[in-house]
């Protein structure tokens, strides 16, 4: 069975919406009072400053269920930039791919880690990190969200 979580917004361009979001509203209260529905959502995390809470709608309980996190490990780096990082993560979990171009901003490029599934434990975790062209890459946060929400396709199929 396949779902349109978005149909409001087919044929637009744009990032995940967040355009129309009343002052102090965050992308999951935005989808509650419109009751446009992305599959993904993201707000940020009330406890920690500029780490991000991502969340799932769940069908059968007709909500949105906490399901990952973006922890922001680079703490001088710019809100602007990180706003639109977590913007382009969730474009991609939505199955979108009008991304937000950020290399006029960061003058770096975005490598990821996968951690192992036994080290990640019950959830996929992908260590990203900026790398400006020379020397070693630098951790920049880690994503990470429950196991069996993103398809893994290195996992081997049973019979």
């Amino acid at each position: 069975m396949s779902i349109n979580f978005n149909e409001k917004s087919q044929g637009i361009s744009g990032n995940s919406g967040s355009g129309d979001l009343k002052p102090g509203e965050d992308a999951l209260e935005k989808a509650k009072r419109t009751g446009e529905r992305t599959r993904f959502v993201h707000k940020p995390n009330p406890l920690v400053e500029r780490d991000y809470q991502i969340f799932e709608y769940k069908i059968e309980k007709g909500d949105y269920e906490h399901v990952g996190d973006y922890v922001l490990l680079n703490k001088e780096e710019p809100r602007e930039v990180t706003d639109k990082k977590v913007m382009n993560i969730l474009t991609l979990l939505n199955g979108k791919d009008d991304l937000i171009d950020l290399s006029s901003l960061t003058k770096t490029r975005l490598l990821y880690t996968i951690v192992p599934e036994a080290q990640a434990g019950d959830q996929t975790k992908i260590i990203l990190k900026d790398y400006d062209g020379s020397g070693v890459s630098k951790d920049n946060a880690i994503f990470t969200i429950r196991k069996g929400v993103l398809y893994d396709k290195f996992r081997p199929v049973s019979d």
